[in-house]
């Protein structure tokens, strides 16, 4: 009896507003992973903004009849599946998103939390836990899982402006389900022809009611590259359960730090790779080699964090997500429209451990370009859509490779251009002297990813943020605590060895 008065009554979520249009989650956006994530995303500018007019120009990008979708409350079914409920119209009471703005009457310099923001470094650093910024990213009680979604009526969609005399922060976040890093992008050029008064050419949004990925994988034409490499059940579990041990309960902790990465670092490791597969192509042939610098960041970080395993006998599994906008252009995803969702699909390079320290890095990003190369065509990406689907459970995803890997992950954000964002029609004043800057008015001189992981490990995942305006790189890591010390120290040995070896030339 004192259990039955002491027990608390079930959470229920809203009630259902009859003026709402239901729409279930498209296929790509509920899965397990993206209902563990929620997304924060914050730019520095050297500028102050105005915030009325960001926030004002968002409202009105949301309140148009399709980007309406991205102000949709999340709600679960009783058979487990999400769906958005989009309102009719936005008011006080039921905002297109939530906005909240803090003021310092102080420049960033003198505050004592903005005065620790990362700056452009001279040689690759291992800098702060996005998480030390907490005060800077998000308003006070801000969502940190997908339930806080789901009992309540809150928007997904955030916008917090932290205001300095000289800078100003903008933050944005939502859970993940809502959309991946090429979604943020067409979320930011039409919120940019909004704020600019080009309304006329804000995309209209595709996938409102219908989801344009439904038949994705339906009609294969070549078989997967990597059927051949598909873990068994039994050997998927047996992975599962030695990564679960590994990160959850032998080695458990993770560290979450920033990276900068000098422009003149990256072009020597560059150079290097070209140099190598130069080296190793016959004078004849009329095709040159090419690896990105994506690449070639994707198997530098891979090696830097791996090193602690370096005489083991395992495969690595470095795993780059991979944007499906453009290889569906022609067909699912046409560019008149603006998908904001989630398109990614996963391409997988494998290398030894001992290839992976013994051979030049040049060797290691080539496996990634030539992964990206045969699993990112059209016909491929059909083929491994078609894989899952015959799994039969939504959200399920098949896994390749063998049971004993090490998994590396990299999503490459540089196509998106972040560090373009322009917002210079909100600039009410220059903080800093244009003359002395790198990065041009109106534009972020520094980004920094942050996802709040609901008891789902990150270990070995890296996001490359992007370049920003002086050919730096942004990176942001998570591996196994106590680890960066020693990926500073190999850093230090390797920018000391290039930096001889540029002066001996």
């Amino acid at each position: 009896m004192g259990n039955i008065l002491s027990s608390k009554p079930a959470i229920k979520p809203p009630l259902t507003i009859s003026s709402d249009t239901v729409v279930p989650l498209h296929r790509f956006d509920d899965t397990p992973i993206t209902r563990n994530v929620i997304v924060e995303f914050t730019m520095k500018f050297d500028d102050v903004l105005d915030p009325d007019k960001l926030r004002l120009s968002l409202d009105k990008l949301l309140s148009r009849h399709d980007w309406r979708k991205l102000g949709a409350r999340l709600r679960l079914t009783a058979d487990n599946k999400l769906e958005y409920h989009i309102p009719d119209s936005f008011n006080e009471k039921r905002p297109s998103f939530t906005y909240s703005h803090v003021e310092h009457d102080v420049e960033i310099a003198r505050h004592p939390t903005g005065c620790r923001l990362p700056k452009a470094t001279a040689k690759p650093t291992v800098l702060s836990d996005p998480e030390e910024f907490a005060p800077l990213l998000r308003r006070w009680g801000a969502p940190r899982r997908l339930s806080d979604f789901l009992y309540t009526d809150a928007p997904q969609l955030s916008l917090h402006i932290v205001s300095f005399t000289d800078a100003t922060i903008v933050s944005l976040s939502w859970p993940h389900t809502l959309l991946d890093a090429m979604g943020r992008k067409e979320l930011l050029d039409a919120w940019i022809a909004v704020l600019e008064g080009r309304e006329d050419e804000v995309k209209p949004l595709l996938g409102v009611l219908q989801d344009p990925l439904e038949s994705l994988g339906k009609d294969p034409q070549e078989p997967y590259v990597l059927a051949h490499r598909r873990l068994a059940p039994i050997q998927a579990l047996f992975f599962a359960i030695t990564y679960i041990w590994t990160t959850l309960f032998w080695a458990r902790g993770e560290d979450t730090r920033m990276l900068c990465v000098p422009a003149a670092h990256v072009r020597s490791l560059h150079q290097g790779a070209l140099d190598y597969l130069a080296s190793q192509t016959d004078e004849e042939d009329k095709v040159k080699p090419f690896v990105s610098e994506g690449d070639v960041l994707s198997a530098w970080v891979t090696r830097l964090s791996l090193r602690h395993l370096q005489h083991t006998e395992q495969t690595v599994s470095i795993m780059n997500a991979f944007g499906m906008r453009s290889v569906l252009s022609k067909d699912l995803l046409p560019q008149t429209h603006a998908y904001v969702g989630n398109a990614v699909a996963g391409v997988w390079a494998f290398v030894s451990m001992r290839d992976l320290f013994t051979k030049p890095l040049g060797y290691v990003a080539m496996a990634v370009r030539r992964s990206i190369a045969e699993q990112g065509t059209r016909a491929q990406v059909e083929a491994r859509a078609a894989i899952d689907l015959a799994a039969g459970k939504r959200g399920k995803t098949a896994l390749f490779g063998d049971p004993a890997m090490v998994p590396m992950m990299i999503s490459n954000w540089n196509k998106a251009k972040f560090f373009d964002t322009d917002f210079s029609a909100a600039v009410v004043r220059p903080g800093a002297d244009p003359e002395k800057r790198a990065n041009k008015i109106g534009r972020p001189s520094y980004i920094q990813p942050n996802g709040l992981m609901n008891g789902m490990p990150t270990r070995n995942s890296f996001p490359i943020v992007g370049k920003d305006a002086a050919g730096n790189y942004w990176l942001s890591g998570t591996l196994r605590k106590g680890l960066w010390t020693q990926v500073q120290e190999e850093m230090d040995a390797e920018y000391y060895y290039l930096s001889r070896q540029f002066a001996k030339a």
